[in-house]
């Protein structure tokens, strides 16, 4: 009588256990490994790159408002018709003149806009007015972030507070948001009149590639934030700010993002430091080196 065992065959009629069928096994179930990973990162990828929405430390508005006024800060509702949302967050003196213009700040993905008074503070005693922008989802906005909505919401408040005499307008944007920024000033006809990049990267997808290089993510990426070729048509000054230690963006990507920016640009290297322990304090004078450059005509002497 045969044995039961040794007539049982694979597809290609050799026994389940012979080691070609078990390497095929073991590559399908790689395989199918491999596949739910890659579907698990494509419907993950707005909360890995917007966290504060992906854990659920969404503010109710009434408390964000609260917390903004704790720290000196008011909310900015003008922009959006029908809404009393904040699109931002400003100083209570901000409709009141400044000699330089205005700053929009776009800030990294694990911050609210009123936790950074640290701009506001090293700007403000610069000259310009300052802006918090405020990404939906976050801060007491509802809506989701994304690049599709992000943009167009950001280019609407930047054309209104040209419109309402705040210009000139520079932009600010910080990790995700220098990603951001390059995307909001993708439109030549913006009037952005200077950019600041801090932390950069040159192309989101590249940064999904240093932390999954196995798998297709310029394949799976829904939000681009491609700064090279957003920036590709800038014509005013960009300054790049480069943390030499920065853990969290290669500094390959920020080194590839400068030399591909067109003129006038400048880097700024925080020598020692990280993607979020760079230097803050206002009265430091790299702000000041930074804020002259972009906007040279309405610099203020150095002291």
């Amino acid at each position: 009588m045969p044995d039961p065992i040794s007539t049982v065959k694979s597809s290609a009629g050799r026994p389940w256990y012979s080691p070609i069928a078990l390497l095929q096994r073991l590559i399908l179930y790689a395989l199918i490994a491999y596949l739910t990973l890659c579907v698990y990162l494509f419907f993950a990828q707005n909360s890995l790159l917007y966290p504060r929405v992906a854990t659920g430390a969404v503010l109710p508005k009434e408390k964000a408002i609260k917390i903004a006024h704790l720290v000196g800060l008011i909310p900015w509702d003008r922009t959006v018709p029908g809404s009393d949302a904040p699109q931002g967050y400003i100083r209570h003196d901000f409709t009141q003149s400044a000699s330089r213009g205005t700053v929009v700040v776009f800030h990294g993905n694990g911050d609210w806009a009123w936790a950074r008074t640290d701009y506001v503070a090293a700007i403000t005693q610069r000259g310009f007015r300052t802006f918090l922008y405020e990404y939906p989802g976050y801060g007491g906005r509802p809506g989701r972030p994304s690049e599709a909505t992000i943009v167009p919401d950001a280019q609407a408040l930047i054309r209104s507070l040209d419109q309402a005499g705040y210009g000139p307008v520079y932009v600010w944007g910080e990790s995700l948001g220098a990603g951001v920024a390059a995307s909001v000033c993708a439109d030549p006809a913006l009037p952005v009149h200077g950019l600041v990049l801090l932390t950069p990267w040159d192309n989101l997808a590249n940064v999904g590639y240093s932390l999954y290089p196995y798998i297709p993510v310029r394949w799976l990426l829904v939000d681009k934030y491609n700064s090279i070729a957003n920036l590709e048509h800038f014509k005013h000054p960009i300054c790049v700010i480069r943390s030499t230690q920065d853990e969290i963006i290669p500094p390959t990507l920020t080194l590839n993002l400068f030399a591909h920016l067109p003129e006038p640009k400048k880097m700024i290297e925080q020598e020692g430091y990280g993607h979020n322990d760079w230097p803050r304090s206002p009265e430091l004078p790299w702000w000041d080196d930074v804020l002259n450059f972009i906007a040279p005509e309405r610099a203020l002497a150095k002291k």
